[in-house]
């Protein structure tokens, strides 16, 4: 069978039966076993159960279900408000005050949860109805929450980031730190959106600034609630900064970390414990269940020849090494709007992390790259996950809403995307620090 048959097949076969209905990560299973069928038959099929084991084996793949309680217990428990009560004081004296609130929610929310989905969701029945209710344009209300989102998969803790890793065989503590450049230059683009925006656009903001006003006292009493945060920031990079632990503890300490602070806020109860747990387990169980088909993938390239095939076409395309990277974002942009985050760097890793060191690129680069690029392919319509969770969470938008509100945001994190390729010391940088 030519090896451009077998990507057409699995490609066909997976988006087909996603199309009527199957979960992600079945639908790969059964497109990855018919290709293998055709090519192979069935002499290899004694292999399957112990590679799909041993893909989920890792010692690595333990900060998953870690980061993944960890957003549950911020989330369920409600330290949004905290977040929110302390940036208020910075922005109280601005017109743009709620929009750059939702901003700035988010990229806390985006440090501690490492949940886009769920940051999405939290933004949406918070802050979203509380910017239309002073005024604002319905989709800038949903713009900032979308980029506030986004940024979830980029900035520490995101388990999307240790996966990534995983298939790419490279450090995830240094794939985790090298987020936070990138992600927090998408915040000041972010910012600085919302400013200028307010400057040149005003009829999209409220009429006045909010006139509440916050005293040094009351400005100092809400930050002083929100300062026991910054221990999970610690936890989770601070120790990895100062050699301490590695990735894998980081998540453990961040996940002690939130359900002790849950405690000492008063927040936890037994049916946010159990909840939180049940969630995690329901997640995790999806989420390593496409890693464990990722395995069959692998042997499919490898028995056809089509991951060879597919590396060398790449590697001739007769341009700039740039182009091919270029060809990759898109590709990732593409599949993105049309499935799951980790069902995409499930196809994709294991394809472009070979190449990508072919052309004489970092594969920590490519990872944060691929972290960027995913983060975006969320709020990408018309079927971007973040999008969905964003207008379940406030109904009192429109998909329309939603859909606008996404492009400028998109749009910077583009020309974050860009520029995080023109200069790779935006990714590279932070993980120079970092030994092993």
């Amino acid at each position: 069978m030519d090896v451009w048959v077998v990507v057409v097949v699995l490609v066909g076969v997976f988006f087909g039966l996603m199309l009527l209905g199957l979960p992600v990560a079945l639908s790969f299973i059964a497109a990855n076993l018919a290709v293998m069928v055709v090519h192979s038959g069935t002499r290899f099929f004694n292999l399957i159960p112990v590679g799909m084991f041993g893909s989920t084996n890792n010692f690595i793949l333990i900060a998953v279900p870690l980061f993944i309680i960890m957003g549950e217990v911020m989330v369920r428990c409600d330290f949004v408000s905290l977040v929110t009560d302390a940036t208020e004081c910075i922005f109280g004296k601005l017109r743009s005050q709620s929009a750059l609130l939702t901003v700035g929610t988010g990229t806390v929310l985006a440090a501690l949860s490492g949940a886009p989905i769920a940051t999405g969701a939290t933004l949406g029945s918070t802050l979203v109805p509380r910017m239309l209710k002073e005024g604002y344009a319905k989709w800038l209300a949903c713009g900032t929450a979308l980029g506030g989102a986004s940024l979830a998969c980029l900035i520490p803790p995101s388990s999307l980031a240790i996966i990534i890793a995983s298939l790419a065989e490279t450090s995830p503590t240094k794939v985790l730190v090298g987020g936070i450049l990138p992600g927090l230059l998408a915040s000041a683009g972010f910012f600085l959106f919302v400013i200028l925006g307010s400057k040149f656009w005003p009829q999209n903001y409220p009429a006045e600034a909010p006139k509440v006003k916050y005293g040094f006292k009351e400005t100092m009493r809400r930050f002083a609630l929100a300062a026991p945060l910054a221990i999970i920031v610690f936890l989770v990079i601070g120790v990895i900064f100062l050699g301490i632990a590695t990735a894998t503890e980081a998540a453990a300490l961040g996940a002690v970390g939130s359900i002790l602070l849950a405690i000492f806020y008063r927040r936890m109860t037994w049916r946010i414990f159990f909840d939180s747990f049940i969630g995690t387990a329901k997640m995790t169980a999806m989420l390593f269940l496409i890693i464990a088909s990722s395995n069959i993938f692998g042997r499919v390239l490898t028995l056809t020849g089509a991951g060879q095939a597919i590396i060398d076409s790449i590697i001739s395309i007769p341009a700039s090494p740039y182009v091919a990277v270029a060809v990759m974002v898109l590709f990732l942009l593409i599949g993105g709007c049309f499935m799951d985050a980790t069902a995409l760097i499930m196809i994709t890793v294991p394809l472009f992390g070979p190449a990508v060191v072919a052309l004489g690129f970092d594969l920590i680069w490519f990872c944060v790259i691929v972290l960027i690029t995913v983060g975006i392919a969320g709020i990408t319509p018309p079927v971007g996950m973040v999008l969905y969770a964003l207008k379940g969470a406030c109904p009192a938008v429109g998909m329309d809403d939603v859909y606008k509100g996404s492009i400028p945001f998109f749009t910077i994190e583009m020309l974050v995307t860009i520029l995080t390729i023109a200069f790779p010391a935006i990714a590279l940088y932070l993980p120079s620090f970092i030994t092993g």
